[in-house]
């Protein structure tokens, strides 16, 4: 498909915080797993870990990975929270229920983790492709509680949360399903995957729900879909891709059947290609390179109606890494190198670099108060959408490469550890530390997708 690019405007905004970004940088360049590579001397972040990895944490790991410090002031009974009443789920008035799991993808295990954001127990724990070496990383959860997982080598799949929705498969009585971290049943036992879908690919990345349309009365979303970027053309080996485009693909929620592809030649799928995906209100599929090693850097973004492409060109100044889409529809994306994020206002294109005093080898989300969460070196800083001023902070945990926001607005930094933290002050209220070569820095909960869908109030 030909892409509709176009020009933008650009203004900085500039933000002046009292601290450093503490990297101190050789000119690498960072590959996925965050190891560094020569090639780039304006890079301007490093990706090695810090060495107080549990800084600000005020609880030690149970035997089975769990911390014992789950002091989160909600509730701690698992399950659905109810945000408006039964039977008032429009889009106006919210989206009915979000369940409290967090989804982390344990890329050199070949796995994905279940985990109660309120308990801090791993509930499951999952093969993600067939002959589990898909190197998964991205995962996405939809408003019905489901996750889709993409794999780096190739390949998607979709697991249930509620095991009253998985279906008898393997021939024995009952539904047998992972009980945890040490409980990983083989391909053919697993029954809580819903389908798997092979691409043929050796480069996939994003991974993005939409929202599909609210049952009313129930937590259950119909018709949704899921977005998945891939290289066109093979790389030399799993991961990255070769010379050429990339392709779109609209999957079918359901069935995992691919109900459309779109060929975009003008983005460029050569290594690490497309990177990370959100989506908007409506379900369109916005997605951006890392930017430290790519040229022409450019968002783009697929219509789903009409399936039209748009490009726009990422200002120098801006190397994207993770991507969001906030309750008002524009995009921001976090920056290894100058700026330490960007938003981008879809509506009058044009860019708002935010220079914050550091640089982020993470994902982004928006969390409550008008607050995006970005991850960083040594742990996770906001800012404040209205005015691009630094808000509250973690600090502690090395380097963190996921963010995501659960069910009672908890903000969850994830690198080696998983911490849960308190938005308001920054400080921990648990921890889960049973992870596996942990990464992931997409929409682990489905909040992300929730708060475009349905924004806040006000």
């Amino acid at each position: 498909m030909q892409a509709m690019i176009r020009g933008v405007t650009w203004m900085f905004a500039s933000v002046l915080v009292g601290c450093s970004d503490g990297h101190g940088n050789d000119g690498d360049v960072w590959n996925d797993e965050g190891a560094s590579s020569s090639g780039n001397a304006s890079a301007s972040a490093s990706a090695s870990a810090s060495a107080d990895e549990t800084s600000g944490a005020s609880a030690s790991a149970s035997a089975d990975g769990s911390t014992s410090d789950a002091s989160a002031s909600a509730d701690t009974t698992a399950g659905p929270i109810f945000d408006v009443g039964v039977g008032d789920t429009s889009v106006d008035d919210g989206c009915g229920c979000g369940l409290t799991y967090i989804w982390i993808a344990n890329a050199d295990d070949g796995t994905v983790s279940k985990i109660d954001t309120r308990t801090l127990q791993e509930e499951g724990r999952y093969i993600t492709r067939p002959d589990g070496a898909g190197n998964p990383s991205r995962t996405s959860v939809n408003l019905s509680g489901d996750v889709a997982i993409a794999n780096r080598h190739g390949g998607l799949a979709k697991f249930y949360a509620d095991e009253s929705d998985c279906v008898e498969s393997n021939g024995m009585p009952g539904i047998q399903t992972s009980l945890g971290a040490n409980n990983v049943l083989g391909w053919d036992v697993e029954e809580c995957r819903a389908w798997y879908t092979e691409f043929p690919t050796t480069n996939q990345r994003p991974v993005a729900w939409t929202p599909g349309s609210i049952v009313r009365g129930s937590c259950d979303s119909e018709g949704e879909k899921v977005w998945t970027v891939m290289s066109a053309v093979p790389g030399l080996g799993p991961g990255i891709g070769g010379a050429g485009g990339v392709i779109a693909a609209l999957v079918n929620g359901d069935d995992g059947s691919v109900e459309q592809e779109i060929p975009i030649d003008d983005f460029s799928g050569f290594q690490l290609g497309a990177y990370g995906g959100a989506v908007d209100a409506e379900g369109n599929l916005y997605f951006t390179p890392m930017g430290a090693v790519s040229f022409g850097n450019q968002l783009a973004r697929v219509d789903i109606d009409d399936f039209t492409v748009t490009l726009w060109p990422i200002p120098a100044g801006i190397a994207s890494y993770g991507i969001t889409v906030d309750h008002d529809g524009d995009v921001w994306v976090s920056s290894t190198i100058g700026a330490s994020a960007a938003r981008f206002d879809v509506e009058t294109e044009m860019w708002e670099p935010i220079m914050a005093g550091f640089v982020s080898l993470g994902g982004l989300a928006e969390g409550p108060d008008n607050l995006i969460w970005v991850a960083a070196d040594g742990g996770a800083r906001s800012i404040d959408m209205v005015t691009l001023m630094p808000g509250p902070a973690f600090v502690g945990g090395g380097t963190i490469k996921g963010i995501s926001i659960d069910a009672d607005d908890f903000v969850w930094a994830v690198g080696d550890i998983a911490y849960k933290v308190d938005p308001a002050t920054g400080q921990v209220e648990g921890t889960y530390n049973g992870l596996t070569s942990p990464y992931t820095y997409s929409d682990m909960t489905g909040h992300a997708l929730a708060n475009t869908f349905c924004p806040p109030a006000g």
